[in-house]
């Protein structure tokens, strides 16, 4: 801890999404900032945005900070994430926190075993909206659950590099959404049907992924998950659910911001609308980083905390839906620890 009651935290990964929380973390007034990157020019650069030190050598970060952040490319988590336990530092990490679920139930339990925080990024958690609908499901409120719809569509899509490393869309951008499903529900799912097309981004069919795709998914006890994902809305970018019961049907995320028009509808078409994840949830990320800033601080653990389990389970998700695509067929998703 510094000196000044200040956790010192390690942010790794200096992209647009470290950016982001290193502004939060700058503004919170709470943590001293250390920052690496393999673009040594970007970690500096960041770090005299916001007052901080810049690291070339990653592991000479983790030996001098109190807490680590990862936002690094997708395929250099497991690595970080490693090196970080092993120094037993509270540790925050972007989705997924690993490709692969033997990995993501290793790293997972040296956490649990040394009863080391390790947070996973899914921060729909924090959004007031997804809490408050889990509340309501959670307490009866819509009856037996009939169906889920769920919307993810990015504006535009991220650069070839990014959507190299990330595993596919359905380890990318709709492990959220598989994630969502099990975390709304308290169930888990059992088999999952999936196809996926390129029509926005051709690089994509050279990397075996796909821009826009579609999920069906069987929850367990009942009840039926219909997601779709995408990597251009061309109005902009759009994360929606409704849930259909048998006493009420709620949604999350239409508002005057969602980027999408009525057919029927006649008036002015300037209204402002989601940008990106950053706008569209701004403030669970802000909340996201705050329950983990207590966390490793010491005071106390948050409930809606993204876990490893929460990764395991979602990666299992992604990678039934991958295997689906290529057999035409309902897969159940793997599960190692068995």
């Amino acid at each position: 801890m510094n000196p000044a009651g200040r956790l010192r935290v390690g942010l790794v990964g200096c992209g647009r999404i470290g950016h982001m929380y290193a502004d939060y973390l700058a503004a919170s007034g709470e943590a001293v900032i250390s920052c690496h990157d393999v673009r040594g020019d970007q970690a500096a650069t960041l770090a005299d945005q916001v007052g901080g030190a810049a690291y070339s050598d990653v592991e000479q970060l983790l030996d001098t900070v109190d807490a680590v952040v990862v936002t690094s490319s997708t395929d250099s988590h497991d690595a970080l994430v490693s090196m970080a336990l092993e120094r037993k530092l509270p540790t925050f990490c972007e989705k997924p926190l690993t490709l692969d679920l033997r990995r993501t139930l290793e790293l997972g339990t040296v956490a649990d075993n040394s009863d080391t925080p390790l947070w996973v990024g899914f921060q729909r958690h924090f959004d007031p909206g997804f809490s408050r609908l889990r509340e309501r499901i959670a307490g009866g409120e819509l009856g037996t659950l009939y169906t889920l719809r769920m919307f993810s569509h990015d504006a535009s899509w991220p650069a070839l590099e990014r959507l190299a490393a990330s595993g596919s869309i359905f380890r990318d951008l709709m492990l959220h959404d598989f994630d969502m499903v099990r975390w709304l529900t308290g169930r888990e799912v059992t088999e999952v049907a999936a196809i996926g097309d390129v029509l926005a981004v051709p690089e994509l069919a050279g990397l075996h992924d796909y821009d826009a795709v579609a999920a069906t998914l069987r929850i367990a006890g009942g009840g039926v998950a219909v997601l779709t994902a995408g990597r251009h809305s061309p109005l902009g970018y759009d994360v929606r659910i409704e849930v259909l019961g048998s006493r009420d049907c709620l949604t999350v995320g239409l508002d005057e911001r969602t980027p999408m028009r009525q057919v029927t509808a006649h008036g002015p078409d300037d209204q402002i609308r989601h940008r990106d994840y950053r706008d569209r949830f701004a403030e669970a990320y802000r909340a996201q980083l705050d329950g983990f800033l207590a966390a490793a601080g010491g005071t106390g653990a948050d409930p809606r905390a993204g876990s490893w389990r929460d990764s395991y389970a979602a990666l299992a998700l992604a990678m039934a839906a991958e295997q689906s695509v290529r057999t035409n067929a309902f897969v159940a998703p793997v599960d190692v620890t068995r």
